[in-house]
């Protein structure tokens, strides 16, 4: 595991760290947006219990540097507690854990790309790299495998019939109770994040309401960006920032904090 950052500009949910893990054998990668590297320690001890609830595996060992943020007192006492190893690279020396490093680069190399092509501000540098390791997770294929990081980890193949081009133009059904008759049946917005495998579990941040998941039937305009269309990326705001999970689907919409 590696952490980068700060990032010049804070992502839309105020964050400027990414907490980057990565399982040694299936390569599957989870990253979790921080405000603070203070963060890292309780964020990395939650992954782990709910990992191994999911999985019915245990962890044995955490690879990383000499990062405050993974060598302090919280963490040390929890990998004792669960009976964890902690081992550390060498100081100046990253390729001692090269694994998390190199898959830092490749997700901001990725998430720079994502914004490039859909002419998103660098604001949208969480959501773009959120995207980049949840399509990677369910895409990249184990040279000795054959076969996804998801597949690896969760024995089934991935659903990706729900991808869709990050930052594209999407309708979704206008579903306030009361609605005019003249009223749009459909909000636009932009799509900034993975949707849920399950059509029924998106989420939707509106202006007057607070963030709650609805049944929103959504569709895409995937010949449409920011980049080329008349939707106001200054006055979007993603509704939070998801670690990477199963459950991982948010639209944008007028900034409302």
């Amino acid at each position: 595991m590696d952490l980068f950052g700060p990032i010049p500009v804070r992502s839309l949910g105020g964050n400027k760290y990414t907490l980057v893990v990565v399982d040694e054998f299936t390569r599957f990668t989870w990253v979790v947006f921080l405000k603070k590297k203070s963060h890292a320690a309780q964020e990395i001890i939650s992954l782990i219990r709910k990992n191994e609830t999911l999985t019915g595996l245990k962890v044995k060992q955490l690879r990383s540097d000499h990062g405050t943020e993974f060598r302090n007192s919280t963490l040390e006492e929890f990998c004792d507690h669960k009976g964890i190893g902690q081992n550390f690279s060498a100081p100046r020396t990253p390729q001692q854990n090269g694994v998390a490093e190199r898959r830092n680069r490749t997700l901001i190399e990725a998430g720079r790309t994502l914004m490039i092509h859909a002419g998103l501000p660098i604001t949208f540098w969480a959501e773009a790299v959120n995207t980049a390791c949840f399509t990677q997770n369910r895409s990249l294929i184990h040279r000795i495998h054959k076969k996804t990081p998801y597949e690896m980890l969760k024995d089934r193949k991935p659903d990706v019939s729900f991808f869709h081009v990050f930052g594209c133009v999407c309708y979704i059904l206008n579903q306030r109770d009361p609605r005019s008759k003249f009223e749009p049946k459909a909000d636009k917005e932009l799509l900034s994040c993975p949707f849920d495998e399950s059509p029924c579990a998106e989420e939707k941040s509106d202006s007057s309401d607070p963030i709650i998941p609805v049944p929103c039937p959504l569709n895409q305009d995937t010949a449409a960006t920011s980049a080329d269309n008349s939707l106001d990326t200054d006055e979007t705001l993603e509704a939070e920032n998801f670690p990477e999970t199963d459950n991982v689907s948010v639209s944008i919409s007028p900034e409302s904090a």
